[in-house]
C-alpha cells in the first residue's frame, strides 16, 4: 500500500499520546510588530536530496527579501519520519512554526487544536489566496476554516519509459487500457528483455485503487472497520500472486533503499509513484519518462484515481510568531521566482499564474505532470476522507501479511481473511464486514 516505513506503528503508539494533552491551544501569539526584529522559524519537511538543494534555494531567497526572518530546516527521508518526529514532539508539547505534512495525518493534529487556522491571515491579505481555486482549498478545511495549504496538487499513475518500448519493439499502452492489457503489455516485455534483475512491473499497483474501482474503500465511513468486502480483497491478491509466480511482478516488496528509480536502470517497465515525481525520476533517467493511469479492473463502477494534495503546509498553533509563519506559506504559494525554483517538484501548483507559468515555460519532462494531471482531473473521484489514527498500524499489519503471501507461506484467501480479523481489531469496536 502507500509508501509506510516498517517503524510505522511507532507513529501511531506516539500519536495516541496527542488524546491525552491537556491545553493544546499553544503558546501566545507574538505578532511581527516591527520590521527589524529578529525572528527565527523552524520548518519540518520531507524529500530527496534534490529536493533539499531547492528549497533551501527558496528559503533564502525568502530571507534576502525578509532580513529580519530567519528559518532553520529539520528535513527527513520520508513522510513516515516526519509523522513519528512530530508525534514525538507533540507529545512533549512543542513542535516547529512551520510543517510539511500529508493528508493522511494532519487532521490528527488539527483535531486536537494544534494546528494555526489560516482565515485570520487571509482577511488581512498576509495570506493571498484570490488566485487559487476553492476546489484546491477544500482538502485543507475542517469544519469550515483553512488548517492546511496544499503546496501542490497530485494522482497516483505509471510511469514508462518510451525509449525501453521502442527498444524491444511494443506498443505503449494507450489511456483506459484494462488489467488485460497491461497483462499481456507486461509477458512481451519478459520475453524480451534479458537483463539481470528485470521485472515488468515494479510493485504492484495501489491497493485503494483498486477498492475505489468496485464502488469501495479501505475504511468503512465511521473510520471503525474496513469498507471492502473480502472477496473484493481475495480477488487482487490472486491477480499479484499469478502475477508473481509468472515473473510479471518484482517479488521485492521494498523499493526504499534503491539509490535510482529502476526506469533509470533498466530494470522494470511500469513503475507506480506519484505524478510530481515525474522530474526527479526524468531526471535521474537523463531522458523522458511519461505517465499515464493505472490499469482499469473488470466490474468497475468507478474511477478509481483522484486529486491529492501532494502535502500540505501548515502553521503551528505553539508558534510564537505565527503571522511570520505564514508570510512564508504565502511565499511558496504566489512568489514566482521561488516557483521557479521549485519547479513543482512538489506538486502542479495550486495558484493559476503560477501553474501556468511553469507549464509555459517547462520542459518536455516538466509539461507531463500539467498534462498528466488534466487528464485526471476529469477521470477521477473525490478523495477518501483522511484515514483513522490507526492507520499506521493497519497498514504495518498488512505489509507483514504481504510478505507472507509474496513468500508463497499463505493463500490469497488465507491473507484476506487474516488481514480483516488483525485491522478490525486494531480498529476497535468489530464491524459486520461484508464476506
Amino acid at each position: 500500500m502507500k509508501h509506510k516505513s516498517t517503524r510505522i506503528s511507532a507513529i501511531f503508539l506516539t500519536s495516541v499520546m496527542l488524546i491525552s494533552l491537556v491545553g493544546c491551544t499553544g503558546k501566545g501569539n507574538e505578532e511581527v510588530k516591527k520590521s527589524d526584529e529578529q525572528i527565527t522559524l523552524n520548518f519540518m519537511w520531507w524529500g530527496k536530496p534534490s529536493r533539499k538543494e531547492i528549497t533551501l534555494k527558496v528559503i533564502d531567497l525568502f530571507e534576502k527579501e525578509n532580513p529580519n526572518i530567519k528559518i532553520n530546516t529539520e528535513d527527513y527521508s520520508s513522510t513516515a519520519e516526519v509523522a513519528q518526529k512530530l508525534a514525538m514532539e507533540t507529545a512533549e508539547q512543542k513542535t516547529p512554526d512551520i510543517m510539511q505534512t500529508d493528508y493522511n495525518f494532519a487532521f490528527n493534529y488539527v483535531t486536537h487544536h494544534l494546528i494555526e487556522p489560516l482565515e485570520p491571515y487571509m482577511k488581512s491579505n498576509v495570506l493571498d489566496l484570490s488566485d487559487v481555486d476553492k476546489s484546491y482549498l477544500a482538502s485543507g478545511q475542517y469544519e469550515g476554516k483553512q488548517y492546511g495549504i496544499p503546496m501542490g496538487s497530485n494522482a497516483l499513475g505509471i510511469a514508462y519509459d518510451p525509449e525501453m518500448f521502442k527498444q524491444y519493439g511494443i506498443e505503449p499502452l494507450q489511456d483506459s487500457y484494462s488489467i488485460q492489457d497491461m497483462q499481456q503489455t507486461m509477458q512481451q516485455f519478459k520475453d524480451k528483455v534479458q537483463t539481470p534483475g528485470f521485472y515488468p512491473l515494479y510493485a504492484m499497483f495501489d491497493l485503494s485503487y483498486w477498492f475505489r474501482m468496485k464502488g469501495e474503500s479501505f475504511y468503512n465511513k465511521e473510520k471503525t472497520g474496513l469498507g471492502f468486502k473480502d472477496a473484493t480483497l481475495v480477488e487482487y491478491l490472486t491477480l499479484t500472486k499469478t502475477w508473481l509466480d509468472q515473473g510479471l511482478l518484482n517479488p521485492g516488496t521494498d523499493s526504499s533503499k534503491d539509490e535510482k528509480n529502476p526506469l533509470a536502470t533498466g530494470k522494470t517497465a511500469f513503475l507506480q509513484l506519484v505524478s510530481n515525481q515525474m522530474v526527479s525520476n526524468g531526471d535521474e533517467a537523463g531522458r523522458t519518462l511519461k505517465i499515464m493511469n493505472l490499469p482499469t479492473v473488470e466490474g468497475a463502477t468507478a474511477e478509481g484515481n483522484f486529486v491529492k494534495p501532494s502535502m500540505f503546509i501548515m502553521v503551528s498553533s505553539y508558534s510564537n510568531h505565527k503571522e511570520a509563519a505564514v508570510k512564508f506559506v504565502d511565499f511558496l504559494t504566489n512568489n514566482k521566482e521561488a516557483n521557479n525554483i521549485l519547479k513543482g517538484d512538489r506538486g502542479v501548483p495550486i495558484a493559476t499564474k503560477i501553474a501556468e507559468q511553469l507549464s509555459s515555460q517547462s520542459t518536455e519532462q516538466g509539461k507531463e505532470q500539467y498534462s498528466y494531471m488534466s487528464y485526471i482531473a476529469k477521470h477521477s473521484t473525490p478523495i477518501d476522507p483522511p484515514a483513522p489514527l490507526s492507520d499506521a498500524v493497519v497498514q504495518n499489519a498488512l505489509k507483514i501479511i504481504l510478505k507472507n503471501l509474496y513468500a508463497g507461506s499463505i493463500t490469497p484467501e488465507q491473507a484476506a481473511s487474516t488481514f480483516r480479523a488483525q485491522a478490525e481489531e486494531i480498529l476497535g469496536p468489530k464491524e459486520e464486514g461484508s464476506k
